[in-house]
Parts: C-alpha cells; sequence; structure tokens
C-alpha cells in the first residue's frame, strides 16, 4: 500500500513538469489594438498583392533563367550545326576534289588506253603490210618446203595375163606342134589407189595401197591325137580351133614411186608388189574330130563337139608378184580446182595449220603402164583336155597354164589414172590476205566548210559496179574498205547541188581521205504583206515553171512573218498568189535564189471577187467536199478581218427555168453562208442572195461558158 503511493506522487511530480511549457506555448498570444474591417480588408489585400508580386517576380526571374539556358543551349546547337555543317561542307570539298582527281585519272587512263590501242591498231597494219609483202614474195620465190598430199586415184585401161607356153603336150595323145596356135586377146582392168604422196621443190615421193582387178582372154589352137581307142589302127584326130580361157585376178599391192615435175607435167617410176587374194577362169570353145581308118580310103569326120571346159575355177598364184610401173601426167588445179573464197575469214595462229579449205584440192590426169617381171603362175600340171578310155569327147579342161612345170605369167595393165590429191595443211603453206585499204569519206559545205550528213555512191571507175550504194555519210565521216583500182564518187545532200570526185587506190593497207564539198542551192524567199496596212498576210504562194500548167512548189506563209522559203531545181519560174479579199498577184521570179516583198492590194468596199474552186452537186445546194480549201481561205479572210461584212451572191447558167434557177442561187448563197457560220463567223456579219441567172459573165451556148456563169461571188459591204 506504501509503495503504492509512493508511485502515485513520483508520477504527478514528472507530469507536472513536462505540462507546464505545454500551458505556455497552447496560451494565445495577447490580442492587439482593436482594426476595422476595412483596415483590415485593406492589409489582407495589400498583402496579397505583395505576395502576387514577389511571385510573379519570381516566375519572371524563372522564365529569364530558362531563356538564358535555352539561349545558351540554342547557342550551343548553333555553333554545333555549324561545325557539323563546316565538317561536311569540308567532307564534301574533299571527296569533290577526289572525284575530280578521280575523273582527271580515269580520263587520263582512257585517253592512254586510245592512245595504245591506236598504236597498236597501227602497230598491226603495219605488220599486216609486212607480211603480205613477205607473203607475195615468197609467192614469186617460193621456198623449198616439203608439201604432203593423200591421193585417191582411179585407174582404168587394158589388162593382159601373158602366158608363155612350150608345145610339149603330155598325156594321152600327142600335141602336133606344126598347128599349134596361140594367141593373146586381153581385157580390162581396173584400179583404185590410197597413196601417200611427197612433194619437195622437183621431187616426187608416192607409197602408199594399191588394189586392182585384171580381166584377160587367150585363144588357143592345136590338134590333138589319139590312138588309143577301140579299134587298132584307127586314129583319132581332135581340131581345136578357137579355144578361149578367160582369167580374173584381184591383187593389192605396196608401191615405191620416184619422179619429178616441172610446172604441171610431172612423171613416176618404181615398182609395185602385188598379193594376189582372188584368181579365176573360164574356158569355151568347140573342137571338130576327125578319124582316119585303115580300111577306108579317106578321113570321116565325126562331128563338132562344145568344149566341156571349167567355169570360174581357181588359179593357184605364186606370191608375190612384182611389177615395173611407170605414169607420166599433167595437173588439172588451173581448170578444175576452186580457188579459195575471198570473203571466208579464217584466224590462225602463229604455228597452227591452216583449216583444210577448197584451196588444198588438186587434180591429175595421167597414163601408166605396170609390167610383172616375175612369173606368177603356181598351177600344178595337168593335161589342158582329159580323155577317158574308149570316150570319144573330151572329158575334162584344165586351164592352159597346167601344161607343164615350165608355164610361165607375166601380167600386163596399161591406162589411163584420175588422182584427186588432198595437201595435208601447213603452217608454211598459209595465205595471207591483203591488208585492206581504207577510204574516209567526208562531206562539206563547200562555202563554211563545214561537215554535212550526205548520200554516197561510188563505183568503179573500169567495171561501174557499185562498192558503195547510197550509203549515208554522217557528220563525223564514213570509213570503207576498198580494193586496189581507181574509183568514181558521187555525193548528194539535201539543200545541196550533187558533186562527183575521181580517186584511186594505190598502196595495200593505205588510208585515203576523201573530202567532198558540196555546193548549197539557192533559197527562194518571199514575204507577202497588206499593201495598205503593212501587215503581214498568210497566203498560199503557187511557184509555175515555165511553160508548165501545174504549180511545181505551193508555199504557206506564216502569220507571225509572212514569209515562207523553198530550195527550187534549176530553171525560170513564175510566181502566182490568189488570196481571198485581195487582187490576183502574178510575177516573173528574176532568180531563183532571190528574196522577194510581195504586197497584196486589198479589195475595198463595193468590189465583187469571184471564189475559186467552189463545187456544187449538180442541181443541189450540197457544197462538195472538195471545196474545203476555198471555204477555208475565205473563212480566214473573215477571221483576220473582223470589221468586214460580206454579201454572198449565188449565180447560176440559163439551162431550166427562171424561177429554178433564181431558188437554186438562193440555196448556195445560203448554204456558204452556214457553213461559215458553223465555222465561227458572226451571223451579222453575213448576208446571202441569189440571182438566178440574171446577170452571166459568159456565153450559155457553151459547156465552158455556162460553167463560169454558175459562180458564187463575194461583195465587201
Amino acid at each position: 500500500m506504501r509503495n503504492i503511493f509512493r508511485n502515485i506522487l513520483i508520477a504527478s511530480v514528472v507530469l507536472s513538469l513536462n505540462a507546464a511549457p505545454l500551458a505556455v506555448y497552447a496560451m494565445p498570444e495577447p490580442a492587439p489594438a482593436t482594426q476595422t474591417e476595412k483596415e483590415k480588408a485593406k492589409a489582407a489585400a495589400a498583402k496579397k498583392k505583395e505576395a502576387e508580386r514577389k511571385k510573379k517576380e519570381a516566375e519572371k526571374a524563372k522564365a529569364a533563367a530558362a531563356k538564358k539556358k535555352a539561349d545558351a543551349e540554342k547557342k550551343r546547337e548553333a555553333e554545333k550545326a555549324k561545325a557539323a555543317a563546316a565538317r561536311a561542307n569540308a567532307k564534301k570539298q574533299a571527296e569533290r576534289e577526289k572525284a575530280a582527281a578521280e575523273r582527271a585519272k580515269a580520263a587520263a587512263e582512257r585517253e592512254a588506253e586510245k592512245a595504245k590501242r591506236e598504236a597498236e591498231a597501227l602497230a598491226r597494219e603495219e605488220q599486216a603490210i609486212r607480211d603480205y609483202e613477205k607473203y607475195q614474195e615468197r609467192l614469186e620465190n617460193p621456198p623449198m618446203e616439203p608439201i604432203s598430199y593423200i591421193n585417191l586415184g582411179f585407174r582404168a585401161g587394158y589388162a593382159a595375163m601373158m602366158d608363155q607356153i612350150n608345145n610339149t603336150y603330155m598325156g594321152a595323145g600327142t600335141l602336133n606342134q606344126s598347128n599349134a596356135l596361140q594367141q593373146l586377146i586381153g581385157g580390162a582392168g581396173a584400179g583404185l589407189d590410197l597413196t601417200y604422196n611427197l612433194e619437195y621443190g622437183h621431187f616426187l615421193f608416192e607409197t602408199g595401197l594399191d588394189f586392182r582387178f585384171l580381166n584377160s582372154t587367150s585363144a588357143y589352137g592345136f590338134t590333138a591325137i589319139r590312138n588309143d581307142l577301140t579299134y587298132p589302127g584307127t586314129t583319132y584326130y581332135y581340131l581345136f580351133d578357137n579355144t578361149r580361157e578367160m582369167r580374173n585376178m584381184a591383187q593389192v599391192g605396196l608401191p615405191l614411186m620416184f619422179g619429178a615435175q616441172f610446172n604441171r607435167f610431172y612423171f613416176l617410176v618404181g615398182a609395185k608388189v602385188h598379193y594376189s587374194f582372188l584368181g579365176m577362169y573360164s574356158q569355151k570353145g568347140q573342137y571338130d574330130i576327125t578319124v582316119s581308118d585303115p580300111a577306108l580310103l579317106e578321113p570321116y569326120g565325126m562331128g563338132i563337139y562344145d568344149l566341156n571346159g571349167k567355169t570360174k575355177s581357181p588359179i593357184v598364184f605364186r606370191q608375190p608378184e612384182v611389177s615395173v610401173a611407170a605414169e607420166v601426167g599433167i595437173d588439172l588445179d588451173e581448170w578444175l580446182q576452186k580457188q579459195a573464197d575471198p570473203k571466208k575469214k579464217v584466224k590462225v595462229k602463229p604455228g597452227e595449220r591452216l583449216p583444210f579449205g577448197r584451196e588444198h584440192v588438186h587434180y591429175r590426169l595421167s597414163l601408166f603402164a605396170e609390167y610383172g617381171v616375175l612369173n606368177t603362175n603356181a598351177t600344178p600340171m595337168a593335161n589342158p583336155v582329159e580323155f577317158a578310155p574308149n570316150q570319144i569327147e573330151v572329158q575334162n579342161g584344165n586351164t592352159f597354164l597346167a601344161m607343164n612345170g615350165d608355164t610361165k605369167l607375166n601380167n600386163l595393165f596399161v591406162g589411163a589414172k584420175f588422182t584427186i590429191q588432198f595437201e595435208i595443211p601447213g603452217k608454211t603453206l598459209r595465205p595471207v590476205t591483203a591488208p585492206p585499204c581504207y577510204v574516209i569519206y567526208s562531206v562539206v559545205n563547200e562555202r563554211t566548210n563545214e561537215p554535212i550528213e550526205a548520200v554516197l555512191t561510188t563505183q568503179e571507175k573500169e567495171s561501174g559496179k557499185l562498192i558503195v550504194n547510197n550509203k549515208l555519210v554522217p557528220v563525223k565521216g564514213l570509213k570503207q574498205k576498198h580494193a586496189l583500182g581507181a574509183y568514181l564518187t558521187e555525193a548528194k545532200a539535201d539543200g545541196f547541188y550533187p558533186s562527183s570526185q575521181e580517186f584511186s587506190v594505190e598502196e595495200i593497207g593505205s588510208k585515203s581521205y576523201i573530202t567532198i564539198a558540196l555546193t548549197p542551192r539557192p533559197v527562194f524567199r518571199v514575204r507577202v504583206t497588206n499593201k495598205e496596212t503593212g501587215a503581214v498576210v498568210p497566203a498560199t504562194v503557187q511557184i509555175i515553171a515555165q511553160g508548165a500548167q501545174e504549180p511545181a512548189y505551193s508555199l504557206a506563209t506564216d502569220s507571225v512573218n509572212g514569209a515562207a522559203g523553198q530550195m527550187l531545181a534549176d530553171g525560170q519560174y513564175s510566181l502566182h498568189i490568189a488570196q481571198m479579199g485581195y487582187d490576183t498577184l502574178d510575177m516573173i521570179i528574176p532568180n531563183i535564189g532571190d528574196s522577194l516583198n510581195v504586197e497584196l492590194t486589198p479589195i475595198k468596199k463595193g468590189e465583187v471577187f469571184i471564189v475559186k474552186n467552189l463545187f456544187f452537186a449538180t442541181n443541189k445546194t450540197r457544197i462538195l467536199s472538195i471545196s474545203e480549201e476555198a471555204l477555208n481561205d475565205l473563212y480566214m479572210y473573215l477571221a483576220r478581218n473582223p470589221q468586214v461584212r460580206i454579201k454572198i451572191i449565188g449565180h447560176t447558167d440559163s439551162v431550166g427555168k427562171d424561177e429554178a434557177n433564181q431558188k437554186l442561187s438562193e440555196g448556195r448563197a445560203n448554204a456558204v453562208m452556214n457553213d461559215l457560220i458553223e465555222r465561227g463567223i458572226a451571223p451579222e456579219r453575213l448576208e446571202a442572195e441569189g440571182r438566178g441567172e440574171s446577170q452571166p459573165i459568159d456565153t450559155n451556148d457553151t459547156d465552158e461558158g455556162r460553167q463560169n456563169n454558175r459562180r458564187v461571188e463575194i461583195e465587201i459591204l
């Protein structure tokens, strides 16, 4: 209990010490002296105004600081932009200078390259000239160079297989030598050669393969005697009068030929070694049998029998056969060879062979002879005819080459040969074409010497052959190839007289500069004006040649200065102007190069003129389309003279009734007036009247007079 009171007391003291200051702060200030409401309001207003002033000054200071900061920032940005622009300009200037330097360098390189190309082209041209001169010199003095050919030869002629038979007949029966006969007939032969030919100067050598086929016939006549038949003492005589043996032989051989050539003629001699791979024979003939019987006073005949000989039986030959051969002939190139096409452009690098062309084919015609010096017969010995015991007729026949072991066979082949030679091209044979000759044409104005465009024609002076046919020569000139020779050239250009010139091209690879000066044609000029006012008059000016009916030229002067110009062909001319609203003018043109000022006299008020070339359908008011030019001229006259009023008067001839003609003339006048209104002429400037047939200007008794009376007139009001 005692502790509780003690704690309460301590707490009270502490609270009293802390509460004293709080009481001081909470106590209100002493009230000032008493103020009126008006003074209070005034003080509050002053206080508020002061606060607003301070606030504005603070805002103004703040805005000034912001503006100063913005100006400083703007100045920095401007300086920065200026520095950037300066750097950019400096960079651009550097780039421009660099680009200019590069362009100058490129231009210098182009010029250098151009100069290099020109120098190289000139060097090539000079080298081409030297090569051609060397080639021509080589043609005149050809060097000793080997030339190789592949030959394809075709042979045909006479062939003979010559046998040498002795007169000893072995076998049954005895050959009557006194009646023996052997005749060589021979036959045809053909051959094909595929050989290699070498030509060195005049020397010739040839070898290769030789194929030939020989056909030969021999005739034999002899008598055979037989005593071995059935009847003792009886003798049989067999008369073989015309027994023929046909032999064929095919051979392949190797020729070895040597010779020479002089100009177009040549010869070859040598040997050929042949191997036979085919041999056959056939026989045909008849024989007569005569019997001598001791019991009869005279012999008697038993008739004529056909020889039962062999057909296409083989013959055995001795291998090889060696023949001596000779050939003499002539080259046919100057008649048969096709020359090289000069327009064919053959590009060959140094050291390469020229491509095969027509100039490498050659032709030859020759005579040849071949004789076999070795015996080629190897047929086993046998009787030419064989008999069977007690058989009268011949039972079998053998080749006559088999009569005995001494029979020899030698072959002969003579005839004509046609050879096609294929020359093996070599670099030493490469032709060199002549360097081209160039002619550089230029056409100039004779008076100013300035180049102009023209059309050029050039022909050979001797033959008249066209080389350049109506080709355009530009201002920079025309470069053309020409061969050596004399030429005639002509240039034509609009506004100039044509001009011709002769020239010659005399050197290989040369360049000729031909300049043709053309004289300008004179220009006729005319200016048309109104005589009274001096104003220009757009008009149609017709220029008529002397003695002609139709105009040669028709000029239209313009509305700006009233002038027109035309180049006239040489001659005499007159000038004719029939302009609407003006008097017609005709005059002679003194000179085709004159400049004339022409004054037209205008038609005045009250004057009347006829509208030319105005046509209507027959008995109709419809205006024909061919009248367009006349109507347009009338419209243009009224359009250029807006103060002029006109009356359109229609007239007819006397054909038909008066009332109809009056109505027709009125309709035609109105048709012209309506056309002008449609074109834009104000109606109040126009009047129309028809006068029918009442005012003729010519007779109505002729077609021409009536045509003149059918007219439309214009009266100036």
